[in-house]
């Protein structure tokens, strides 16, 4: 084995490099995904709601609008029903896919950021779905406003796994 070198900043080694291709997708990580997508949730909800609902921005309508395939069940939809399924979207499903793509997505560095692109592609599919009523001021402003609330969740979903234990790396 050779003896350790000091690397510039951003350089990365091989043994790194063979270490992020190791971690598997377990249910460990599963879990801090999903701790990290419930963090980033709770984080991003504030910024989300609370601040579009300050500005008049937020209606609960396109919340109770998100369930339409409850209809086919028998199920009404409510509010609360949209709530869950909107938490249980950005708690379970997105950071499943994030273990899958997360590793394709850029930047290198840091590792963290790559949550907050990860989730500018999925707030493109939020946006037509909460599209606000109102002027140009107020839809500026929505956009504005969701975007960063989704580059926080992305942030601190991705930062919570890389603190962990690793945004699971897969060879092609």
């Amino acid at each position: 084995m050779s003896e350790p070198t000091e690397l510039a900043a951003g350089e990365t080694t091989v043994a790194e490099t063979r270490e992020e291709l190791a971690i598997p997708i377990t249910v460990k990580v599963l879990g801090f995904a999903m701790l990290g997508g419930l963090l980033g949730m709770l984080v991003m909800l504030p910024l989300l709601v609370g601040l579009p609902a300050a500005l008049g921005l937020f209606s609960a309508d396109p919340v109770v609008e998100f369930v339409p395939l409850t209809g086919l069940l028998g199920i009404e939809p409510t509010l609360a029903l949209g709530l869950a399924l909107f938490v249980a979207g950005g708690t379970v499903l997105l950071p499943t896919v994030f273990l899958v793509v997360g590793a394709y997505l850029p930047p290198e560095r840091p590792r963290a950021v790559r949550g907050a692109t990860f989730a500018t592609i999925f707030w493109t599919g939020f946006v037509p779905a909460f599209w606000p009523e109102g002027g140009a001021a107020t839809v500026g402003a929505f956009l504005v406003v969701s975007l960063v609330a989704h580059w926080v969740y992305g942030a601190v979903l991705a930062g919570v796994l890389d603190r962990t234990v690793g945004i699971p790396q897969h060879r092609v």
